[in-house]
């Protein structure tokens, strides 16, 4: 199929079940044995049946098992897995008994695979799509509830940048406001990791209900979010018990969003002009504080 075999596991992961999480498990933690493992014996390690494991590479989109091994044994080769080999760990590998050196390998290598991911998880065509939006979008709204607030405030300041007609709210019952007023010639861009937040997917119906665009960004293909958004870009990460604030997942979204924020900066004039004068405005204000705290003397 010639597919990258352990990036479609890392970014169809949370829509496996229990049991095929179990199976995608095993075969990231184990994957120069798993390449030489039959089914039955893939079956036996993981403590589940055949017909499980079936289901589970039938989710990878693969109908024989020979085909799914053939692809697994091309990957490792292709990823040098002799120097890789069972280094690159899982969050849910970190224990409570690690030490910070443990804990700093182990991030740093989630880390760097989620990034790594990145290009086979996002659609250029979707960027392309994305990015037109922007261009010809009267306002752009950017939300995100609880953490994800976060990167749309940093989201937002980068826009602002480029000279658009941006919105950003924190507060949820400001944000519907902002939401229920935009119109078709408006894009409503919502981020959420797990696409199921209460005041995301309202936002979300209320742009959609005048006629808005609304691009989705996050990590879940089958969130509510994923199915409502007009045009929807994934951020996919695996979860753990020491990563509850999606921190990984939340670099990966600041990544897409810099693509899109390129982009748009790069392609249109008047976004490279707005840059330049903002940059001369934050370069004025840095120049005149040096100058007065040289003197001595300091603004109020």
């Amino acid at each position: 199929m010639g597919k990258d075999l352990f990036t479609e596991i890392r970014v169809k992961y949370n829509t496996l079940s229990k049991n095929q999480k179990q199976v995608a498990n095993y075969i990231l933690e184990h994957r120069s044995k798993c390449v030489r493992m039959t089914l039955s014996e893939l079956g036996k390690a993981c403590n589940l049946s055949e017909t499980t494991i079936i289901r589970f590479i039938n989710k990878l989109e693969y109908t024989s098992y020979q085909d799914f091994r053939l692809d697994m044994a091309q990957d490792l080769s292709r990823n040098d897995v002799a120097e890789m080999g069972e280094t690159q760990k899982r969050y849910d590998e970190i224990k409570p008994d690690d030490d910070t050196e443990a804990i700093k390998e182990k991030v740093i290598s989630i880390a760097s695979s989620a990034i790594c991911d990145i290009s086979k998880l996002v659609d250029t065509q979707k960027l392309e799509q994305a990015t037109k939006w922007m261009e010809q979008a009267r306002r752009i709204m950017f939300f995100g509830a609880g953490g994800s607030g976060v990167i749309a405030t940093d989201v937002y300041h980068k826009f602002l940048r480029c000279g658009k007609n941006v919105i950003n709210e924190n507060n949820s019952h400001i944000a519907l406001i902002h939401a229920a007023q935009l119109s078709e010639q408006d894009l409503l861009v919502l981020i959420s990791h797990e696409g199921e937040s209460k005041e995301v997917l309202e936002c979300c119906k209320l742009a959609q209900r005048n006629g808005a665009r609304v691009l989705g960004l996050t990590s879940y293909m089958n969130s509510d979010l994923a199915q409502m958004a007009d045009l929807c870009i994934f951020s996919s990460t695996n979860d753990s018990a020491y990563y509850t604030d999606a921190m990984v997942s939340r670099l990966v979204q600041l990544v897409i969003m810099d693509m899109l924020f390129i982009s748009l900066s790069t392609r249109a004039d008047a976004a490279q002009k707005a840059l330049e004068a903002s940059r001369l405005a934050t370069r004025e204000m840095k120049l005149r504080n040096e100058t007065e705290e040289g003197n001595g003397c300091f603004a109020p």
